[in-house]
Order: structure tokens, then sequence, then C-alpha cells
């Protein structure tokens, strides 16, 4: 289950944005960041969070029914949503295929895709009324093999980026643009949860600039490409890796 919270903050009439995965990780700081900003914000999330001034509702990302909700909630607070931020993600370590799960998967699958699949549908309309645009975090791991990151993890981000750049096209004359970020390593909860110290200190040795990226340095990305200058960028996948995607 997630929940849904109401942050109102008022700024301009073109800055209110749904982040999906808000109450932790990239999300998390995601939210921080654009509040600070200035940002009128409804955030969904699988747990609390001490953002001040939030109403919690519950949702379930993987059931239509509930994202549908979701949008029917969100607009009874606000006329216009501006930006979409898909930032839920479940993660697995690299496991053989003899020791395929096919439960791990379709979790994996329902929340990494399919709950963004639903997230995209019932957002359509009111990005195409307010020429909106849409942000979907991906992962490195969706463009480039990792003796950590599960098959099932990394199948599913790979399924991600190719929706975005279909969806690019198919929005593109309602003027609703959509991108993604590929963070590198960052780090969160769920890095440290499934990474030894041992081996992100090894990893760290690996990318060119020398550590491990900061959540925050995510955000400011996102909130580039959601903010309405941005105005000739869809399909795009940035990488913000610290050159760890160059390196092999």
């Amino acid at each position: 289950m997630l929940h849904i919270f109401i942050l109102k903050n008022r700024m301009s009439e073109s800055n209110r944005v749904i982040i999906i995965g808000g109450t932790s990780g990239i999300g998390l700081v995601t939210a921080q960041y654009l509040k600070n900003k200035g940002y009128e914000l409804i955030v969904a999330g699988r747990r609390s969070t001490d953002i001040e001034g939030i109403e919690t509702f519950k949702v379930d990302i993987c059931s239509e029914e509930s994202v549908a909700e979701l949008f029917n909630v969100s607009l009874k607070h606000y006329d216009d949503i501006n930006a979409l931020v898909y930032s839920a993600g479940i993660a697995a370590p690299q496991r053989k295929i003899e020791n395929f799960d096919k439960d791990l998967w379709d979790n994996i699958i329902a929340t990494n895709v399919t709950g963004a699949l639903l997230t995209l549908k019932y957002s359509f309309n009111v990005l195409k009324r307010s020429r909106g645009r849409v942000v979907i975090v991906n992962s490195l791991a969706a463009r480039r093999c990792s003796e950590l990151s599960g098959m099932e993890y990394t199948a599913s981000k790979a399924a991600l980026g190719a929706l975005v750049r279909q969806l690019s096209i198919e929005w593109a004359s309602d003027n609703v643009l959509i991108n993604s970020v590929y963070p590198g390593m960052t780090m969160t909860p769920m890095l440290a949860e499934n990474v030894s110290k041992d081996k992100l200190k090894e990893i760290e040795g690996k990318i060119p600039l020398g550590r491990i990226a900061r959540p925050e340095e995510i955000a400011r990305v996102i909130e580039f490409l959601i903010n309405p200058e941005n105005a000739y960028m869809t399909g795009v996948g940035i990488d913000v890796c610290g050159g760890q995607y160059l390196n092999g």
C-alpha cells in the first residue's frame, strides 16, 4: 500500500507536481528539494514522512482502481497538475537463472512497470490540459549490465526506458513532455539495504568522479526537466552517474 500526502506550498499555478514514490530515497529528497523551491506537491509513498503540512491517504500503486482514485483525490485539491515524477521502485540482488523466482518477478514488474503505466494512463488527461512534464526515475541498470542488479530489476528498468521513448512520440502533439533520469549508484536506503560497505567502496573506486551520487544531485536534474522552461526536450534519458556509465 502507498500513502498520498498533500503538501500545499504556494508558488505559481504552473508548479503543481505529483511525486509517486516520494516518501523515501530519491523521491523523498526530490519532494524536499521541490518544496524548498516553492512547488505545490502531492506525494505518494509506502511510508510516512516528516515533511511538514501533509495529509495522508492510502493507495495501491499496482491497482488500477486505486491509481484512478489517486488522481480523483488530487483534482479535488487542484484544478490542474503540471508535472508528474515517478520514483517508485523495488530492487533485488543478482541471481542465477536457475534461481528465478516468479513471485519476485511479478512483484518487481508490478511496481516498477505496471505501476508506472497505470500512473501515466490516469495522469495523461490532466497533463494534456496543462501541457505538463513527466520525469521517470530510471536506473543506470537499464543501460548496462551490473554484478549488483538482478535480472528482474534490470529488465523492469529497460522496459521503463522503452516506455518513455514510445510515449514521447505519442504525446508530443499534445505538448506533454516525458523524460527519464538514469541515476548511477546513489546513496539511498535501498542501496544501503542491498550492498555491503566494502562493496560500496569497491564501486566508488570504479566511478571516474570517485564517489557515489547524493540524492539531491538527482533531484536537481528532475527539477530542470519538470520546469516549464524545459520546452524542447522529450524522450530523453539523462545519466547522472559521475561517469560510471563510461567506465564499464
